[in-house]
């Protein structure tokens, strides 16, 4: 104040008044300085106020979608101190436990874990709560009752909450399905495991670079034998002892097969033994497919087959040998009437289509039953062989020479230009026989008659064609022997007999000529008749018996035969009849009756048949039809279309002479048959014969395969009865036990034998 002391009042009022208004004019500037500033900052708390707000609102909606988070997880979450107790968890952790999350919190987990659980449990807590790594275990909870237990999986870290205090978060994920799926699968191995190590041979199963995944016991055992590691191991060190993968002819590698070509295989493995010798092994790769279809390795086995290949080398051998016997003759090698009669019917159909001619000679040796007769059959066996040797000489390999049988042989010339180069082979065959047979020191002279019979001149059938040629050559032995004939149709002496004959068999039905001759059939083993064959025989009033060979054919030509054969059925089941009526045969006995060719050709047979008996009275199971393999040849579908209808109505079917046919035997299991008939030409030497010994057994084995009958006709002797029983054929007929006779002779033998109680 001392500077304004010496101021007047007047002045110091105008200062004031100016101070007044400098202050005034300052502080209002100064004011609105601060309430611009003032305002401005209201504005900014005003953003930062809206601010907090929005981030207070987007801090409760993120706490409110992380309870949310928290609460829905599908992964359950438990919060634990270090004594395990339960602080927090979400609904998924208390929907795994099974209990209200209220009823949760606070209680110690441990109650809530399966027996032995515990322990798993407090480790994770303390390597949790050591270490500030992620903690992982698995652990089974608490069963309920009637409920399999449950597998939780738990993976714990160790955090701290605001306070700082340390808790340990438990992620839970229930793995009990995987569990059991896991558990499943260890199962389905180990049964795996066990079926194949149930396997006698090695199995291995192969990745694709060549490294054993799986090997059963055997292999094992192989392996350790060789020193190996059956846990680190490849196939070839295991199969062949090998360092490297198999790649030689003897060693195929099955996995490098199954890649090629995506399929099975099999290959044949030599593998030496450690005492040097050679083994056989069948391995079978098949391919081992992931998902996606890809060959992912193989699953190989192998089998010591050394043995059984030597013995399908050793049956194979036998096989070819029965082949070969069963077609060829076994004492010069010649093919037999069988595989003749094949060749034959090939050559019939490869000159029908190239529309050619061939010939079919017959020869039968002169004077060789004096061969026999003067020396013993081994000498006879020896000309036969020799002679074989010398007509073979002469053939081409396209032309067939055969051995029917005895002194018999046959030739097909295939591929015949002039019907004359027949006669020159003839002139041939009898020029190798002109130089003298050696026996015993002795020199002997055989000659041949020869019959010749050209396709289609002479017939266009094989039994035409042999039959004509058999005719010749019998009319070369009437033309003096040691020469051939062709053959010829002019009127003979036996032509003239049979125009005779085919004009007396009209009325020899109507004059009651025709007979019936019995022969009975009997079981081999018990001696016992069980059935009768009704052979037809012609009582001519002045040529008198005449053979069936004679009139048979003729009354086919004619048609004679349908009636004929009708009186001959009519008159074989009312005999039958009578004896089963009056006590002389059994109900069961058999009447066997032959069918020809024109009667089988009628649709109404079976029912002609079924008529015919029904009005006799005879049981239709008693009655037999014989055919022969001709009849039953000439159509498959028809002939099985009437034997099922004889069958069906319970009549027996046969077939008769079987064997001396051209039949396939493949047609034999589409027929409804019952019985086969062995012919009398395969029995007559069938003690001796190598090749009747082939064919019976062929066909007694043929007909047991078939559950078919098989009956031996024309024995003759015990020594081929006892082969039969031998080989499985214990029925028969023949002169040992009785020849056909009429049915008054066929009652006194059956009254006979029952007087004196003759078993046989």
């Amino acid at each position: 104040m001392g500077r304004y002391r010496n101021l007047s009042r007047h002045e110091l009022e105008r200062m004031l008044a100016e101070s007044e208004q400098t202050l005034h004019v300052e502080n209002e500037a100064e004011s609105q300085y601060v309430i611009h500033d003032l305002q401005q900052h209201k504005i900014e708390l005003e953003i930062q106020n809206r601010d907090l707000k929005e981030s207070q609102q987007e801090l409760e909606t993120i706490r409110d979608q992380y309870a949310d988070l928290y609460d829905f997880s599908p992964v359950g979450y438990v919060s634990l101190d270090e004594k395990g107790t339960i602080k927090n968890l979400n609904l998924a952790a208390a929907a795994m436990f099974g209990r209200e999350r209220s009823g949760l919190l606070g209680h110690p987990l441990a109650t809530l874990l399966a027996s032995g659980a515990n322990r798993v449990l407090f480790k994770q807590l303390r390597e949790a709560f050591s270490c500030e790594g992620t903690i992982s275990c698995e652990f089974p909870l608490k069963a309920k009752s009637q409920e399999s237990e449950r597998y939780i999986r738990a993976d714990s870290v160790m955090h701290k909450d605001a306070n700082g205090e340390k808790f340990c978060l438990m992620n839970l994920i229930d793995t009990t399905h995987r569990w059991k799926a896991e558990q499943a699968i260890a199962e389905e191995r180990t049964f795996l495991q066990h079926v194949i190590d149930g396997i006698e041979d090695p199995v291995l199963v192969v990745n694709l670079d060549y490294k054993v995944l799986r090997m059963n016991n055997a292999a094992k055992r192989t392996a350790v034998s060789l020193g190996l590691d059956p846990k680190s191991v490849h196939c070839y060190q295991v199969t062949h002892q090998r360092d490297q993968p198999c790649d030689t002819s003897e060693h195929p590698c099955p996995l490098e097969m199954v890649l090629k070509t995506h399929i099975p295989n099999r290959v044949v493995h030599t593998n030496v033994s450690e005492t040097g010798v050679k083994r056989k092994y069948e391995v079978i790769a098949s391919p081992l497919i992931d998902d996606d279809g890809q060959i992912v390795g193989i699953i190989e086995t192998s089998h010591d087959v050394t043995e059984h290949l030597q013995l399908l080398d050793e049956l194979k051998e036998r096989e070819l040998s029965y082949a070969h016997l069963a077609q060829h003759d076994s004492l010069t090698g010649l093919p037999n009437r069988l595989l003749f009669a094949d060749r034959l019917s090939q050559a019939i159909h490869i000159s029908h289509r190239h529309k050619t001619k061939f010939a079919v000679l017959f020869i039968d040796l002169d004077r060789f039953k004096e061969v026999n007769d003067s020396f013993d059959h081994a000498c006879g066996d020896g000309v036969l062989k020799e002679v074989a040797t010398r007509f073979l000489a002469l053939f081409r390999e396209e032309d067939t020479i055969a051995r029917m049988g005895g002194d018999e042989f046959t030739v097909i010339l295939t591929q015949l230009k002039h019907e004359s180069n027949a006669a020159l082979v003839a002139r041939k065959l009898l020029h190798t026989l002109k130089d003298p047979f050696e026996v015993q020191g002795q020199l002997l002279f055989l000659g041949a008659s020869i019959g010749i019979s050209i396709y289609p001149d002479h017939g266009e059938t094989v039994d035409e064609l042999v039959r004509n040629a058999d005719s010749a050559m019998y009319q070369a032995k009437d033309a003096g022997r040691n020469t051939f004939n062709y053959y010829s149709e002019e009127l003979t002496a036996k032509a003239v007999e049979r125009v005779f004959l085919a004009s007396s068999l009209h009325s020899a039905l109507e004059n009651k000529e025709f007979i019936l001759h019995y022969q009975p059939q009997f079981d081999l083993i018990s001696n016992q008749v069980i059935g009768v064959e009704a052979l037809v025989r012609w009582q001519h009033p002045d040529m008198g018996l005449v053979a069936p060979n004679k009139f048979i054919p003729l009354a086919e030509e004619t048609g004679m035969i349908l009636a004929m054969g009708n009186w001959v059925l009519t008159e074989a089941c009312q005999q039958m009849k009578l004896w089963q009526d009056s006590g002389l045969l059994t109900k069961d006995t058999t009447i066997s009756v032959n069918l020809s060719g024109k009667q089988f050709d009628r649709d109404v047979l079976a029912q002609e048949i079924k008529q015919k008996i029904v009005n006799i009275g005879l049981s239709p199971s008693c009655l037999e039809v014989e055919i022969t393999e001709t009849i039953m040849m000439r159509s498959t579908d028809v002939t099985s279309h009437i034997l099922s209808q004889l069958r069906h109505i319970d009549v027996k079917v046969a077939v008769d002479d079987f064997g001396t046919g051209y039949s396939s035997l493949s047609y034999l299991k589409q027929l409804p048959l019952t019985r086969l008939k062995i012919d009398k030409s395969f029995i007559s030497d069938i003690t001796t014969d190598m090749n009747d010994i082939a064919i019976s057994k062929a066909i007694i084995s043929m007909a047991k395969n078939l559950s078919l009958e098989v009956l031996a006709e024309g024995i003759e002797t015990e020594e081929q009865k006892n082969f039969l029983i031998k080989e499985g054929c214990t029925l028969g007929q023949g002169f040992k036990y009785a020849r056909p006779m009429t049915n008054i002779d066929f009652e006194a033998f059956i009254k006979s034998r029952c007087s004196i109680g003759v078993t046989e």
